[in-house]
């Protein structure tokens, strides 16, 4: 295992995709804090800093799935992935050791991020990097939480599917499709429990608060009422299970903060079903790996 890791860790500082990568990551922390300069100047308010903080999150999985493929596609079709396993290295071994290496890839595009708002961030907009920041500690436990199931889910599909190019586009596109099931399931979980009806009498109906917008020169009568889309109950529960093992849904939910909605994002429980999910989707890989021909 130790000769597998370093042989991985070798490729990967030699990587000029990782290196692009960590340069794309710690330039977009650069221009984050950068416009966030821009809008304070020109009167725009602040008021979430993981907003900013953890911007890369939503784009991280993405980036990761696609580094998946091309590193261990790699290993496929210059014929090294073979000559691991001829030369004694166990199945479990070579995929745990392409897992770590993926994850630590995932790692770095976070420090990247985190070290371009720390530096240029801090030069750009002075302490604002560090104010309105809402549970840090827990928001980068939220983080790895999210990196280790984008991770355990790219690497199954890049050691199942051989060919290189098929795996990059198979993974590139589950991970856009994650992104808009995870985008949905933290809406869902984000409807706050009253909302606002509103009557209008030139239209003689009522509508709610989220389904228009409204002039400020009507005339309208407004009440707070429980709102419809507000997810309770055993829905509530099922949507909370699945937001707790979609990468994705870990990744937007790092840029929420206290006045968001009611919503716990890390809930003992999420916790426990995240690590479930990469367990049991790492399990299932190795069990593939282990019976797939290579030849």
């Amino acid at each position: 295992m130790r000769n597998l890791l370093s042989a991985n860790f070798a490729r990967l500082r030699r990587s000029r995709l990782f290196w692009l990568m960590e340069a794309g990551v710690f330039a977009w922390g650069v221009l984050a804090y950068y416009l966030l300069k821009v809008n304070t100047q020109n009167g725009y308010p602040f008021r979430n800093g993981n907003s900013y903080f953890f911007n890369e999150m939503t784009f991280v999985g993405i980036t990761t799935a696609c580094f998946s493929g091309f590193f261990i596609g790699t290993e496929y079709s210059d014929g090294a992935m073979r000559n691991k396993l001829s030369v004694g290295h166990s199945r479990v071994n070579v995929y745990l050791a392409n897992l770590v290496t993926v994850l630590c890839a995932g790692f770095a595009q976070l420090a990247a991020y985190t070290l371009a708002a720390v530096t240029a961030g801090t030069m750009l907009v002075g302490n604002m990097v560090w104010s309105k920041l809402y549970r840090l500690t827990e928001t980068f436990a939220i983080a790895v939480l999210s990196i280790c199931t984008s991770a355990a889910i790219a690497v199954l599909i890049s050691m199942v599917v051989i060919d290189k190019a098929k795996a990059v586009l198979v993974n590139a596109m589950l991970s856009l499709l994650l992104l808009a099931a995870g985008a949905s399931a933290l809406k869902g979980l984000m409807q706050p429990e009253m909302t606002q009806r509103i009557y209008i009498p030139s239209a003689g109906e009522y509508k709610y608060a989220y389904e228009d917008h409204f002039s400020e020169d009507e005339d309208l009568v407004i009440e707070e009422v429980p709102n419809p889309k507000y997810l309770t109950g055993t829905e509530r529960k099922v949507y909370e299970s699945i937001a707790a093992v979609l990468p994705t849904s870990l990744a937007l939910s790092c840029a929420l903060d206290e006045n968001d909605s009611g919503y716990d994002r890390f809930s003992g429980l999420q916790v426990f079903e995240t690590l479930a999910a990469v367990l049991l989707v790492s399990g299932s890989g190795i069990l593939i790996f282990r019976k797939k021909d290579l030849k």
